[in-house]
Protein backbone atom coordinates (compact mmCIF):
# COMPACT_ATOMS: atom_id res chain seq x y z
CA UNK A 1 0.00 0.00 0.00
CA UNK A 2 1.68 3.33 -0.98
CA UNK A 3 2.72 5.57 1.64
CA UNK A 4 0.10 8.95 2.03
CA UNK A 5 2.08 11.79 1.21
CA UNK A 6 3.26 14.61 3.35
CA UNK A 7 2.64 17.42 1.74
CA UNK A 8 0.84 17.92 -2.28
CA UNK A 9 3.65 20.64 -3.41
CA UNK A 10 2.83 22.19 -6.58
CA UNK A 11 5.76 23.93 -8.77
CA UNK A 12 4.72 27.17 -10.26
CA UNK A 13 7.29 27.43 -12.59
CA UNK A 14 8.85 23.80 -13.34
CA UNK A 15 12.33 25.91 -14.90
CA UNK A 16 15.61 24.47 -13.35
CA UNK A 17 15.65 25.42 -10.04
CA UNK A 18 12.06 24.59 -9.65
CA UNK A 19 12.82 20.88 -10.93
CA UNK A 20 15.73 21.02 -8.62
CA UNK A 21 13.73 21.20 -5.49
CA UNK A 22 11.28 19.28 -7.09
CA UNK A 23 13.37 16.14 -6.86
CA UNK A 24 14.47 17.06 -3.21
CA UNK A 25 10.69 17.14 -2.31
CA UNK A 26 10.36 14.20 -3.83
CA UNK A 27 12.83 12.46 -2.03
CA UNK A 28 11.31 13.71 1.54
CA UNK A 29 8.06 11.89 0.93
CA UNK A 30 5.81 14.24 -1.00
CA UNK A 31 3.84 14.39 -3.90
CA UNK A 32 4.88 16.75 -5.96
CA UNK A 33 3.03 18.35 -9.08
CA UNK A 34 3.34 20.86 -11.93
CA UNK A 35 1.62 22.08 -15.60
CA UNK A 36 2.93 23.12 -18.43
CA UNK A 37 -0.04 24.17 -19.86
CA UNK A 38 0.89 27.29 -22.24
CA UNK A 39 5.03 26.78 -21.23
CA UNK A 40 7.85 26.41 -23.77
CA UNK A 41 9.38 23.30 -25.11
CA UNK A 42 12.29 24.05 -23.01
CA UNK A 43 10.11 23.68 -20.15
CA UNK A 44 8.32 20.82 -20.55
CA UNK A 45 11.40 18.82 -21.65
CA UNK A 46 13.17 20.42 -18.07
CA UNK A 47 9.56 19.49 -16.47
CA UNK A 48 9.86 15.68 -18.01
CA UNK A 49 13.34 14.84 -16.98
CA UNK A 50 12.37 15.98 -13.88
CA UNK A 51 9.60 13.54 -13.25
CA UNK A 52 7.22 15.83 -12.23
CA UNK A 53 3.53 14.67 -12.40
CA UNK A 54 1.74 16.76 -15.38
CA UNK A 55 -1.75 17.92 -14.61
CA UNK A 56 -3.50 19.52 -16.79
CA UNK A 57 -3.60 23.25 -15.67
CA UNK A 58 -2.23 25.51 -13.30
CA UNK A 59 -6.10 25.88 -11.79
CA UNK A 60 -5.88 22.13 -10.80
CA UNK A 61 -2.02 22.27 -9.65
CA UNK A 62 -3.64 24.90 -7.33
CA UNK A 63 -6.39 22.99 -6.27
CA UNK A 64 -4.79 20.07 -5.47
CA UNK A 65 -1.41 21.29 -3.56
CA UNK A 66 -1.17 21.89 -0.12
CA UNK A 67 2.40 24.06 -0.90
CA UNK A 68 2.96 26.46 -3.66
CA UNK A 69 6.36 27.18 -4.55
CA UNK A 70 7.22 30.28 -7.37
CA UNK A 71 10.15 29.82 -8.56
CA UNK A 72 9.39 32.04 -11.79
CA UNK A 73 12.00 35.06 -13.13
CA UNK A 74 11.72 37.93 -11.23
CA UNK A 75 9.74 40.14 -13.23
CA UNK A 76 6.90 37.52 -13.07
CA UNK A 77 6.76 37.15 -9.26
CA UNK A 78 3.70 38.99 -8.27
CA UNK A 79 2.04 38.26 -11.88
CA UNK A 80 2.10 34.66 -10.68
CA UNK A 81 0.71 34.82 -7.13
CA UNK A 82 -2.08 37.39 -8.57
CA UNK A 83 -3.15 34.50 -10.65
CA UNK A 84 -2.72 32.01 -8.09
CA UNK A 85 -4.83 33.64 -5.78
CA UNK A 86 -7.70 34.58 -7.54
CA UNK A 87 -7.85 30.41 -7.84
CA UNK A 88 -7.37 29.72 -4.57
CA UNK A 89 -10.50 28.71 -2.82
CA UNK A 90 -8.86 27.24 0.54
CA UNK A 91 -7.65 28.13 3.46
CA UNK A 92 -4.48 26.28 4.83
CA UNK A 93 -2.36 26.66 1.55
CA UNK A 94 1.28 27.74 1.90
CA UNK A 95 2.52 29.73 -0.10
CA UNK A 96 6.11 29.99 -0.81
CA UNK A 97 8.30 32.85 -2.96
CA UNK A 98 11.57 31.48 -3.94
CA UNK A 99 11.86 34.30 -6.72
CA UNK A 100 14.91 36.96 -6.40
CA UNK A 101 12.80 40.02 -5.36
CA UNK A 102 13.46 42.92 -3.26
CA UNK A 103 12.07 42.72 0.22
CA UNK A 104 9.41 45.45 -0.80
CA UNK A 105 7.73 43.40 -3.57
CA UNK A 106 8.28 39.98 -1.12
CA UNK A 107 5.76 41.72 1.28
CA UNK A 108 3.67 42.95 -1.37
CA UNK A 109 3.28 39.37 -2.85
CA UNK A 110 2.31 38.23 1.08
CA UNK A 111 -0.59 40.91 1.12
CA UNK A 112 -2.04 39.36 -2.20
CA UNK A 113 -1.47 35.60 -0.15
CA UNK A 114 -2.65 36.50 2.79
CA UNK A 115 -6.40 38.39 1.41
CA UNK A 116 -6.65 34.86 -0.10
CA UNK A 117 -6.47 32.76 2.91
CA UNK A 118 -2.93 31.76 2.71
CA UNK A 119 0.26 31.92 4.99
CA UNK A 120 3.81 32.89 3.02
CA UNK A 121 7.38 31.87 3.65
CA UNK A 122 9.51 33.83 1.73
CA UNK A 123 12.81 31.61 0.54
CA UNK A 124 16.19 33.03 -0.67
CA UNK A 125 18.54 30.13 -2.39
CA UNK A 126 22.22 30.31 -2.67
CA UNK A 127 23.77 28.45 -5.48
CA UNK A 128 22.92 26.75 -9.11
CA UNK A 129 20.17 24.49 -9.70
CA UNK A 130 22.38 21.55 -10.91
CA UNK A 131 24.46 21.86 -7.19
CA UNK A 132 21.62 22.73 -4.57
CA UNK A 133 22.15 19.77 -2.77
CA UNK A 134 25.70 19.49 -2.49
CA UNK A 135 26.93 23.41 -1.98
CA UNK A 136 23.73 25.08 -1.92
CA UNK A 137 22.07 26.63 0.84
CA UNK A 138 18.51 27.68 1.79
CA UNK A 139 17.44 31.21 4.13
CA UNK A 140 13.83 31.14 5.18
CA UNK A 141 11.51 33.73 6.73
CA UNK A 142 8.03 33.62 8.10
CA UNK A 143 5.52 31.92 10.17
CA UNK A 144 5.27 28.35 8.57
CA UNK A 145 9.46 27.82 8.29
CA UNK A 146 9.33 24.90 10.47
CA UNK A 147 6.63 23.34 7.95
CA UNK A 148 9.14 23.32 4.97
CA UNK A 149 12.42 22.98 6.67
CA UNK A 150 12.10 19.01 6.89
CA UNK A 151 11.00 18.76 3.46
CA UNK A 152 13.99 20.51 2.20
CA UNK A 153 17.04 18.07 3.55
CA UNK A 154 19.25 17.46 3.12
CA UNK A 155 20.35 21.06 1.69
CA UNK A 156 21.52 23.69 4.48
CA UNK A 157 18.52 25.77 5.80
CA UNK A 158 18.38 28.98 7.97
CA UNK A 159 15.59 30.61 10.13
CA UNK A 160 16.02 34.24 9.27
CA UNK A 161 12.60 34.66 12.13
CA UNK A 162 9.35 35.03 11.55
CA UNK A 163 9.15 38.63 9.41
CA UNK A 164 8.53 37.78 4.94
CA UNK A 165 11.01 39.62 3.65
CA UNK A 166 13.88 39.05 5.56
CA UNK A 167 15.18 36.33 3.39
CA UNK A 168 15.07 37.98 0.57
CA UNK A 169 16.62 40.97 2.10
CA UNK A 170 19.44 38.66 2.30
CA UNK A 171 19.10 37.11 -1.27
CA UNK A 172 19.47 40.44 -2.67
CA UNK A 173 22.93 42.03 -0.93
CA UNK A 174 24.37 38.10 -1.55
CA UNK A 175 22.91 38.05 -4.91
CA UNK A 176 24.24 41.22 -5.77
CA UNK A 177 27.75 40.18 -4.53
CA UNK A 178 27.69 37.28 -7.01
CA UNK A 179 26.68 38.59 -9.89
CA UNK A 180 29.01 41.83 -9.32
CA UNK A 181 31.57 40.31 -9.05
CA UNK A 182 30.72 37.41 -12.34
CA UNK A 183 30.04 41.10 -14.21
CA UNK A 184 33.46 42.73 -12.98
CA UNK A 185 35.49 39.30 -14.37
CA UNK A 186 33.15 39.44 -17.41
CA UNK A 187 33.93 43.23 -18.39
CA UNK A 188 37.42 43.20 -17.54
CA UNK A 189 38.19 39.96 -19.51
CA UNK A 190 36.45 40.85 -22.49
CA UNK A 191 39.14 44.12 -21.88
CA UNK A 192 41.83 41.93 -21.89
CA UNK A 193 41.01 39.84 -24.35
CA UNK A 194 41.03 42.15 -26.66
CA UNK A 195 43.93 43.42 -25.88
CA UNK A 196 45.73 40.44 -26.49
CA UNK A 197 46.62 39.43 -23.38
CA UNK A 198 43.53 37.12 -21.85
CA UNK A 199 45.57 34.23 -21.03
CA UNK A 200 47.88 36.35 -18.66
CA UNK A 201 44.81 38.04 -16.91
CA UNK A 202 43.25 35.11 -16.05
CA UNK A 203 46.81 33.52 -14.95
CA UNK A 204 47.13 36.34 -12.75
CA UNK A 205 43.67 35.88 -11.23
CA UNK A 206 43.90 32.27 -10.53
CA UNK A 207 47.43 33.63 -8.98
CA UNK A 208 46.04 36.51 -6.84
CA UNK A 209 42.09 35.35 -6.63
CA UNK A 210 42.36 31.61 -7.32
CA UNK A 211 38.63 30.93 -4.92
CA UNK A 212 37.16 33.47 -7.79
CA UNK A 213 38.66 32.13 -10.84
CA UNK A 214 37.29 29.07 -8.96
CA UNK A 215 33.41 30.06 -8.86
CA UNK A 216 33.72 31.68 -12.36
CA UNK A 217 34.48 28.23 -13.50
CA UNK A 218 30.77 27.09 -12.11
CA UNK A 219 29.29 30.35 -12.60
CA UNK A 220 30.09 31.98 -16.11
CA UNK A 221 28.87 28.66 -18.16
CA UNK A 222 25.33 29.79 -17.05
CA UNK A 223 25.21 33.46 -18.17
CA UNK A 224 24.56 32.97 -21.81
CA UNK A 225 21.33 31.50 -21.18
CA UNK A 226 20.25 33.13 -18.01
CA UNK A 227 21.83 37.22 -18.58
CA UNK A 228 18.46 38.19 -19.28
CA UNK A 229 17.34 36.82 -16.07
CA UNK A 230 20.02 38.34 -14.12
CA UNK A 231 19.52 41.44 -15.04
CA UNK A 232 16.26 41.65 -13.46
CA UNK A 233 16.99 40.17 -10.72
CA UNK A 234 19.89 43.06 -10.43
CA UNK A 235 17.03 45.75 -10.64
CA UNK A 236 14.91 43.83 -7.32
CA UNK A 237 18.77 44.48 -5.92
CA UNK A 238 19.13 48.07 -6.95
CA UNK A 239 15.58 48.59 -5.53
CA UNK A 240 16.17 47.05 -2.19
CA UNK A 241 19.61 49.38 -2.20
CA UNK A 242 17.72 52.26 -2.75
CA UNK A 243 14.82 51.44 -0.15
CA UNK A 244 17.61 51.51 2.50
CA UNK A 245 18.66 55.29 0.82
CA UNK A 246 21.05 53.83 -1.58
CA UNK A 247 21.76 55.13 -5.52
CA UNK A 248 23.37 52.01 -7.00
CA UNK A 249 26.35 52.38 -8.85
CA UNK A 250 28.10 49.17 -9.16
CA UNK A 251 25.27 46.95 -9.04
CA UNK A 252 23.83 49.03 -11.33
CA UNK A 253 26.28 49.00 -13.93
CA UNK A 254 26.38 44.83 -13.70
CA UNK A 255 22.53 45.17 -14.36
CA UNK A 256 23.33 47.01 -17.70
CA UNK A 257 26.47 44.54 -18.52
CA UNK A 258 24.18 41.69 -18.27
CA UNK A 259 21.66 43.79 -20.48
CA UNK A 260 23.85 43.58 -23.08
CA UNK A 261 24.67 40.12 -23.11
CA UNK A 262 21.24 39.51 -23.44
CA UNK A 263 21.41 40.84 -26.40
CA UNK A 264 23.93 39.28 -28.20
CA UNK A 265 23.38 35.65 -29.83
CA UNK A 266 24.83 33.91 -27.16
CA UNK A 267 21.93 32.16 -25.99
CA UNK A 268 21.69 30.34 -29.07
CA UNK A 269 25.31 28.87 -28.42
CA UNK A 270 24.30 28.21 -24.43
CA UNK A 271 24.29 24.36 -24.72
CA UNK A 272 27.78 24.00 -26.15
CA UNK A 273 28.54 27.16 -23.42
CA UNK A 274 27.46 25.62 -20.06
CA UNK A 275 30.42 23.06 -20.03
CA UNK A 276 32.92 25.73 -21.38
CA UNK A 277 35.95 26.74 -19.45
CA UNK A 278 36.08 30.56 -18.81
CA UNK A 279 38.52 31.39 -21.02
CA UNK A 280 35.84 30.40 -23.74
CA UNK A 281 33.06 32.22 -22.46
CA UNK A 282 35.09 35.10 -22.25
CA UNK A 283 36.19 34.54 -25.71
CA UNK A 284 32.99 33.78 -26.59
CA UNK A 285 31.46 37.28 -25.30
CA UNK A 286 34.98 39.13 -26.37
CA UNK A 287 33.28 37.99 -30.18
CA UNK A 288 29.90 39.64 -29.89
CA UNK A 289 30.52 43.03 -31.65
CA UNK A 290 27.59 44.19 -29.82
CA UNK A 291 28.80 43.00 -26.35
CA UNK A 292 30.27 46.32 -24.51
CA UNK A 293 30.68 48.33 -27.68
CA UNK A 294 31.67 52.36 -27.82
CA UNK A 295 30.55 54.66 -30.18
CA UNK A 296 34.83 55.00 -31.04
CA UNK A 297 35.51 51.42 -31.64
CA UNK A 298 39.04 52.17 -30.31
CA UNK A 299 40.99 48.97 -29.22
CA UNK A 300 44.60 48.74 -28.10
CA UNK A 301 47.40 45.70 -27.95
CA UNK A 302 49.70 45.44 -25.20
CA UNK A 303 53.25 45.93 -25.44
CA UNK A 304 54.32 44.73 -22.08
Amino acid sequence: MAKTPLETIGILAPGEMGSALADVFRQNGCRVVTSVEKRSDRTKQIAELAQIELLPSLQEVVRQSSILISTTPPQCAVELAQEVTEMASDDGKLYIDANSIAPRTTQHIQGLVNSAGMTMVDMAIRGLAGKLVERGAIYLSGEDVQRVVPLLRPIETENLGAEVGSASLLKMLMGGLSKGIATLVMELGVGADRAGILDRFLQGLGRYYPDVLSAMDSVLPTYPLHAGRRAHELEEVTACLADCGIESQVVAGGRQLLRSCAQTNLEKSSSTLKTAPVQEIIRALSHQSSFLSTSTGQHFVDSI
